[in-house]
Order: C-alpha cells, then structure tokens, then sequence
C-alpha cells in the first residue's frame, strides 16, 4: 500500500471537540523564536502542550552528536503528553514567533478524569501522536532517497492541507522546517534531500518555489518514486 494511502487510513477520526477549548481556563501561552526550545531532553514533564501557531521539531541528539528528528508539530498539536516523569525527547520552534499554549499536567489530567468529553478528546489527540510516528517508520521503509523524500512531501501535504489556503487555492504547501531539518527527519544529508528535490522537479512530479513552498502536480509519480 502506497504511503499516502496508508497515511489516510491510519489517522484518527477528527471529532469536533478541540481538547484545547475545554483546556483553555488552564493555558499559558508563550512566544518561541526560531531555534529555542520549549523544553529539553529528560526535563520534568510537568506541563501538557499544544501548537496554537508556527511549528515546531520533537529530537533527540544521539550518542555520536548527530542530531535525529522523530516529528514536526503543526498548529493544533499537542505533545508532551508524556507517561513517564520526564521528557524523552527535546522540542524546539522551527518558525520564527511560534505560539505554544502549556498546560499544567497534574491539573489537565484531573479535569480530563472529571470529563468524560475531554478524556475521549485526549485519547484521540494520543492516537493521532502514534499515527505520526508510524507514518514515519513507513517513510523511512521507502527505499532510496527519493521514496522517502517524496513519501515525506506527500505526508506534508496530507498533514497541511487543511490548515493552510494556499493549499486550497492550489498554491502548494509552504514547509515550516529547513532542508536540514527535513535531513534529519529522513536520515539523509542535507545534499541528498536537495538533490532528490531537484529531481522529483525535473520529473515534473513537483514545483518549487523557493526553497520552502512546494506544489505537487502529480501524485502518483511520487508514490510511485521508489529508487
């Protein structure tokens, strides 16, 4: 199965309650600038978050320094959602004014008890975490550099489509993160994914505008763009 079909398939239903509405007597909302973080690696998880807008990366530094990226949070993502006293992984902003809303845990989790909308809300934001994290096991199963370049554009669309005009008005989407960030993503250099860019462009597969906005003119060229 194609990875964007898979990626449909493995979203949750969205329902119409917003955790972050019935949250939003709790909230603390702080501004990020590009590159700093929200919070650290093993630091005290002690607040619940949500994107309200910008973007953000979810990381960790490995043991050789290289840096490896596990997910990309957009508006309206919550994260942090940690069962474990500490954070696992680092979050830092990826776009320059990025509005994070906080949420005392001890605090949200017992309005969540008391809530029975809310709970269900919170196990389908949860859901939704764990369809991200296997979309990405099956991008990084795609062989080649320019499967897993494409599987990841298509992921980006599929994830920006309904948050974004300019994709309604067939302008593409606009990406968030950096080439090296989408590096670090994909387990690639940073010359690989742009190679791999420039090629799915000379294929007519896709268009750049720049260096972050990208049109998709034909979706089965870049399922079907496995090296």
């Amino acid at each position: 199965m194609h990875v964007s079909s898979q990626l449909r398939h493995d979203q949750p239903t969205r329902h119409r309650h917003n955790p972050g509405d019935v949250l939003s007597s709790l909230a603390m909302t702080t501004r990020y600038g590009r590159g700093q973080e929200i919070y650290t690696q093993d630091h005290p998880a002690e607040h619940w978050y949500r994107v309200v807008s910008g973007a953000a990366r979810r990381f960790t530094v490995q043991a050789n320094g290289r840096r490896q990226i596990v997910d990309f949070l957009l508006p309206g993502d919550f994260f942090g959602l940690a069962s474990r006293n500490v954070h696992l992984f680092a979050v830092e902003a990826i776009v320059e004014g990025t509005v994070v809303a906080a949420y005392p845990r001890e605090r949200a989790e017992a309005l969540a008890d008391a809530n029975p909308h809310l709970g269900r809300d919170i196990r389908i934001v949860t859901a939704a975490e764990i369809a991200r994290l296997q979309t990405r096991i099956l991008i990084l199963g795609r062989i080649g550099s320019l499967g897993k370049v494409s599987a990841f554009l298509l992921e980006m669309a599929e994830r920006l489509s309904s948050r974004t005009q300019a994709s309604k008005t067939g302008e593409g989407i606009l990406l968030p993160m950096s080439r090296y960030d989408i590096a670090d993503y994909l387990t690639l250099s940073v010359e690989t994914v742009s190679r791999a860019l420039t090629s799915l462009k000379q294929r007519g597969a896709i268009k750049l505008v720049g260096t972050r906005r990208v049109k998709i003119i034909h979706y089965d060229a870049l399922e079907d763009s496995d090296e």
